[in-house]
């Protein structure tokens, strides 16, 4: 039986590819388990009938980089991918390209082999993509339980049936083994809360505009996973204050672990922390902690001065998360010898893996809905003009840093660290976003999100369009629509638009996204801006 899906992109970034299904865990701590299929055209070999180049060649097609291509000038034309070691395909994807809609895959039978001689037909497609949206991806499954070596896209044909050029973005093959993981949300417990506004569970709700208080200048909070995990490191965030002082920030505590509730194992120390900014994310890594426990308790938190201690949310990061199967290689360069920035992050390479994953936690739903899958980031830190740029493609993207920026930075404010950490996230949001929406309001509303800009320091006026966009969308995902972030990323606008036509698109997204017009949203923004 053969079965045939679909869906824009738009709509896979927003409502994903995999299944997810929440259940109650042990003690009443919940569990979402997200099931996503395994591309098997990882490491194989690739032949084709044409190609256009290395640049727009056969490898194109099977290198998880939805902006690149291969493009062949012949056809029918046929695509051919050689596994290490037979595998069994019974479901396939096929991607369009960025550009003209008449080069896209039309007819084609699929077919696969044991030995490379003899074939056997798995599946025939014809009157396909038409009229499709850029970078539309179809799944197509069928019924087979045998292991081929070679799977062959043959009698390929374009939308015109011209015998000219024909494209494609990705193919991706699958089968029956799909990889599963758990999202816990652990139960929480404290010395004390605020209720019933400012209570326990805020901390674990996904959103730095509520918070947990209690009034105490010392305080404990307990997590409750219901089952033994191992973390690798964590993050809390601050809260919004009347003043907005730091005065109630965590300032010392201890994080420990725990399978019995009773028996605590002490896991990492923090002294003298400041949070700079309101609603600021700050994470912390555990150096080689292999244990798994089911309880973990932030213990003997102290503030900074004052009766009451808070926070906004805590997240812990678990070894086995969804998010950890993104993991290219990190590789510093310091290009400039800027020892400061070695100080600033003595273990740069799991911090910007930690931001990066919580980038991509933020622009998708899960790894499988992500179109750019990068394969190695090299950070160069160097003695040029300008703040930080990022530049490649999925198999290295080069993000660099002026040591002229950290130096002025450093003499001026108190914190170089959080000023590398806040550049990074906007950064890597470039390094793996995809809509073509305003990619730079895009990217800087990841850092107002983890609060790496001061959301409070903005005067009113302006345009949408020209003034202050980044934090616009970020008070949009506060305040308006969860998640619109993502919905922005989820869709690039369509093909052959003019300038014109481009910003009526923009304007739309905000309507369709949210139901409320963006002039609406942004008059009630600039009335925001005014009360804080």
């Amino acid at each position: 039986m053969k079965k045939i899906g679909y869906v824009a992109l738009a709509s896979a970034l927003v409502f994903g590819f995999s299944s997810a299904v929440w259940s109650p865990a042990a003690s009443a701590a919940e569990t979402v388990t997200t099931i996503q299929p395994i591309n098997l055209a990882v490491g194989g070999t690739v032949t084709a009938s044409g190609e256009n180049g290395v640049a727009e060649g056969k490898n194109k097609a099977f290198d998880q980089y939805v902006f690149s291509k291969w493009l062949t000038f012949d056809t029918p034309a046929w695509l051919q991918y050689e596994f290490t070691t037979a595998k069994i395909v019974n479901s396939y994807s096929i991607t369009t390209a960025e550009d003209a809609p008449d080069r896209d895959p039309k007819n084609w039978v699929l077919k696969g082999s044991i030995n490379g001689i003899d074939w056997d037909v798995l599946d025939t497609q014809q009157n396909q993509f038409a009229g499709a949206t850029r970078h539309l991806k179809k799944t197509y499954s069928f019924t087979n339980t045998t292991a081929y070596k070679f799977i062959k896209f043959e009698n390929i044909t374009n939308q015109l049936g011209n015998n000219q050029l024909l494209q494609l973005s990705e193919i991706g093959l699958y089968g029956p083994d799909v990889q599963t993981f758990k999202t816990i949300k652990p139960t929480v417990t404290a010395s004390g809360e605020n209720a019933p506004t400012d209570v326990k569970a805020n901390l674990v709700d996904g959103t730095s505009t509520t918070k947990w208080l209690t009034y105490s200048n010392t305080a404990w909070l307990q997590f409750d996973f219901g089952e033994q995990v191992t973390i690798d490191g964590y993050a809390l965030t601050s809260a919004k204050s009347n003043n907005n002082t730091a005065d109630a920030d965590p300032k010392n505590w201890v994080l420990q672990g725990s399978n019995n509730g009773t028996s605590w194992t002490n896991l990492d120390t923090q002294s003298n922390q400041n949070f700079s900014l309101r609603h600021q994310r700050k994470h912390y890594l555990l150096n080689a902690n292999t244990t798994a426990y089911q309880y973990y308790r932030l213990n003997n938190i102290q503030n900074h001065s004052g009766y009451t201690t808070q926070l906004s949310e805590v997240e812990f990061s678990r070894t086995n998360d969804m998010w950890h199967t993104e993991n290219p290689i990190i590789e510093i360069q310091n290009l400039a010898g800027y020892a400061p920035f070695n100080q600033a992050l003595p273990d740069a390479q799991r911090d910007i893996l930690a931001i990066l994953r919580k980038v991509n936690e933020i622009l998708y739903k899960s790894p499988e809905d992500m179109p750019v899958r990068v394969k190695k980031i090299v950070v160069q830190i160097e003695d040029v003009p300008g703040a930080a740029w990022i530049s490649g493609d999925n198999e290295v993207k080069t993000l660099g840093i002026s040591s002229q920026h950290l130096a002025y930075f450093a003499a001026n404010t108190s914190s170089l660290r959080d000023e590398i950490i806040g550049m990074l996230y906007h950064e890597l949001g470039h390094a793996y976003q995809y809509s073509n929406f305003d990619v730079e309001a895009v990217a800087d509303s990841l850092r107002f999100a983890a609060g790496y800009h001061n959301r409070y320091g903005i005067s009113p006026g302006g345009a949408w369009y020209n003034t202050g966009t980044a934090n616009f969308i970020r008070w949009i995902e506060d305040t308006k629509y969860r998640g619109f972030i993502r919905a922005l990323n989820a869709t690039s606008s369509p093909y052959g638009l003019d300038a014109n036509q481009f910003q009526a698109w923009k304007e739309s997204r905000f309507l369709s996204i949210t139901g409320i017009d963006v002039n609406t949203l942004w008059n009630q923004y600039q009335q925001s801006l005014t009360s804080n």
